[in-house]
Formats: C-alpha cells, structure tokens, sequence
C-alpha cells in the first residue's frame, strides 16, 4: 500500500461564476493536501465574471475555458482528459476541505482494488452519506468539527450502490476502465447515480468514508435556477437513466 505523500492527484472542479467559494475552495485544497503532486484542473463553464487574478495565475491550476455551460458531466469529462494524477477527485467549488480529507478517502481506495470508487460524508448530501452536524455559525466551527471529525476508521466505511458527485474519488485505473460521464444527463443531475451504476456493474464497490467529512455548502449553482427548471431536469434525467438502463436509479429501488 502506497503512502498518500507519494501519490499524484487531479482534482477536477467545474465552475460557474461563485469566485469566491471556488477560491476558498482551491484554497483549502492546496492547504490540506499533503501529497506529492497536486493538479487542480478548474472548467470555467460559461461563467460571466471573470476569474481572480489568484486563481488565474496560480501555478498549481491548469485551466479550460468554456463559452457556455457545457453542463457538469461534459466539463468534468474536459478535465478528466487532461488529469494526470494517480487517483482522480471530481469536486463541487462549493465545498471546504479540511484536514486529511483526500488522504483518506485514498487509502480505502488502496485498502482493496474491489473499492472502485469512494465519497465523504457531509451535512448536505444523499441521504447514503449525510450525517447529523451542529449549527454551524462560523467558518472556524466547521474547520474545528472537521479536524475533530476526520480521523482514520475503518470501522465507519461501509458500501454504497450510489455516490453523490459533490465528491468522487477513484484511481486511474477505475477510470480508464469505466470510461467518461455519460454527457447526455446535460446540465447535471443523476450522472452521479449513473456512474456509480457504471462502477458497480463492472463488479467494484462504491465506498462511503464514514471517517471522512467534507463540509458542502450547497448547490450554489442549481439553487440560482428557478424551481420548474430544476424539477424538469431532474425529471427528464430519471427517465433517460430507466430507458438506458432498464431498473430504477438507485436508492430508489427497494433495500437500497
């Protein structure tokens, strides 16, 4: 089993404007992990604020730009293609790594090569990963709960038949063997559930690190789009996932 130190990471991260948090994010990402190479890869998806000069010049980030939003499973693949890491991060701009928050996800991957892919747990997420978490009030209670939080246990991990794409780790390898998002799910919803469909079919398992927590502000980018808009999408999605696959998304299905 490799160390964490040794390993080469991408983490791939679309973004549509929310400079801020993206900053914050990238930020704590370049802060808590603690490996040999790290590429952050940032899709700047027909975003119509420009980016800080921090982010654009920042030796550590390599940039796609995008004239219109190409939806999240056609921007993560745009990074996937360029990454270069030994395990692959698909993240949400709108979340706060904390101490040991890639390190461990890692090491279940390295613990059995039947692990194919694995998620934290957080505060705003399927229900397959959501912990119960206090009232946060500040910035320094979620970093002080997540240092406390994330400790090494594998007696929290526990399988999944789906994992939410706010986070999803996997190796190279799993990667190249799975393939790319199905871009046809357009501007997001269920390629999350589609690929951990994808993963589990080729006989992997998805993993939850129960010991791993990843503060999720939220669907900053969905939450802008109008209700309607946003329950067409899911709905129009649920169904090309039943018609391409024939069975229910999962954690519909019933005992999952």
């Amino acid at each position: 089993m490799g160390r964490f130190e040794d390993c080469s990471v991408s983490i791939i991260i679309p973004v549509r404007d929310e400079w801020a948090l993206t900053r914050e994010c990238v930020v704590r990402i370049l802060q808590h992990t603690k490996c040999r190479q790290v590429q952050v890869i940032l899709i700047n998806n027909g975003s119509q604020e420009n980016p800080p000069p921090f982010l654009l010049q920042h030796s550590s980030i390599t940039w796609i730009h995008n004239p219109w939003n190409r939806g999240f499973a056609s921007a993560t693949n745009q990074g996937l293609r360029i990454a270069t890491g030994d395990y692959l991060v698909c993240l949400n701009n709108d979340t706060r790594p904390g101490p040991h928050w890639l390190a461990q996800m890692v090491h279940v991957l390295q613990v059995s090569s039947q692990y194919g892919m694995v998620g934290p747990v957080s505060n705003r997420v399927i229900p397959e990963q959501k912990i119960q978490v206090p009232s946060f009030h500040s910035k320094a209670e979620i970093d002080a709960f997540t240092k406390g939080y994330n400790h090494t246990d594998s007696s929290k991990w526990r399988k999944s038949n789906r994992l939410s794409g706010f986070c999803l780790v996997l190796p190279r390898s799993i990667y190249e063997e799975i393939g790319e998002m199905d871009e046809r799910y357009g501007l997001g919803t269920y390629e999350d559930d589609d690929y951990s469909y994808r993963v589990r079919k080729a006989g992997y398992y998805c993993m939850v690190a129960g010991d791993t927590y990843l503060h999720h502000y939220g669907s900053q980018s969905f939450q802008k789009r109008p209700y309607q808009e946003f329950k067409k999408l899911l709905k129009q999605n649920r169904a090309y996932f039943i018609r391409k696959w024939g069975v229910s998304p999962p954690g519909e299905r019933k005992g999952e």
